[in-house]
């Protein structure tokens, strides 16, 4: 019976001696909200410039040009374009397009890809309607108001025998 006394004042003893020091002090850790995103890709209006590139199918190379484009997004992802540019073909190549415009925001980088599809008239000494697709990816900056640069490239189905062409576009945009 004394041996077994013994080892449970040992064990009590023993355990006593992990026990530590209370601490009634408690401390709260701050907690860390995860990155949010930018979000400048809210629906809106928006105005742009753009430098751009003519490239005819048909032959020839490239031109340089540029324009002016407004466009509207109903949700961050959905939106319609209106743009107009004009290029240094031979006779001076005038484009006015309508496009809807699909996006994918990238909330966590600040940058969207897109896609574009639309018509539009065209007119370098003859005018012709026609059709295009492309796509694209904008930047865009929210320590600038929400600026945004892009770059985007479109094909153009036009109406005739050797008239589709592409067009790149790089600008800028601003939110309103």
């Amino acid at each position: 019976m004394k041996k077994i006394t013994t080892l449970l004042l040992s064990l009590t003893l023993a355990a006593s001696a992990f026990a530590g020091t209370s601490d009634s002090s408690k401390t709260v850790q701050p907690t860390i909200a995860p990155p949010q995103g930018c979000d400048c890709f809210a629906p809106g209006f928006a105005m742009g410039a753009f430098g751009g590139a003519f490239f005819p199918n048909h032959g020839g190379s490239g031109v340089a040009g540029g324009g002016m484009l407004a466009e509207y997004f109903v949700s961050e992802y959905l939106g319609f374009q209106g743009s107009y540019g004009v290029y240094a073909t031979n006779s001076e190549h005038h484009q006015m397009d309508g496009s809807v415009v699909l996006r994918l925001p990238i909330k966590s980088l600040c940058i969207a890809p897109y896609m574009m599809v639309g018509g539009g008239v065209g007119t370098n000494a003859t005018t012709r309607g026609d059709f295009h697709v492309g796509g694209g990816l904008e930047a865009r900056f929210a320590s600038l108001d929400c600026m945004g640069v892009f770059v985007d490239g479109n094909y153009y189905f036009a109406s005739g025998t050797n008239t589709d062409f592409t067009v790149a576009r790089l600008g800028v945009k601003f939110r309103f």
